[in-house]
């Protein structure tokens, strides 16, 4: 949950959950999709087979995240969309270990990188890199 609230306080909109898990997943692998210099878990073979099992999980933290009033949903005709409320910024400026700035670190840089790719691109991009990882 705390990724999460990391991620929506660098990203300062309304996203969805494909989004939200998209781009956690390139953060936390972003040696692994050619993104960043260092993966957060470190090097794993298998990171790519934890994309589906990480979405499920991130959906469980958005879920804890409303209910303990850290992020606000919005119901759009885009589906459901998330973002940080004034409570989870509170949570997030207490964050302040190595951990947590490396992922912000990363979370900009990652954001900014797909900043225009739609959620079906930005999936694509990591089912590419899992394609060409399986490859090598």
């Amino acid at each position: 949950m705390l990724r999460i609230l990391l991620l929506l306080d660098v990203i300062h909109k309304p996203i969805d959950l494909d989004r939200i898990s998209a781009l956690d997943f390139i953060c936390i692998y972003g040696k692994n999709c050619q993104v960043l210099d260092k993966n957060l878990h470190g090097d794993n073979e298998f990171g790519f087979a934890e994309f589906a099992y990480k979405r499920e999980k991130i959906k469980d933290a958005i879920k804890l995240s409303v209910r303990n009033d850290f992020v606000t949903v919005n119901n759009t005709s885009k589906g459901f969309q998330y973002n940080l409320n004034k409570r989870g910024k509170d949570i997030v400026k207490k964050l302040e270990s190595p951990y947590a700035r490396a992922y912000k670190i990363g979370a900009k840089i990652v954001y900014h990188r797909f900043a225009r790719y739609s959620d079906e691109k930005i999936l694509k991009y990591i089912s590419d890199k899992a394609t060409q990882a399986k490859e090598e």
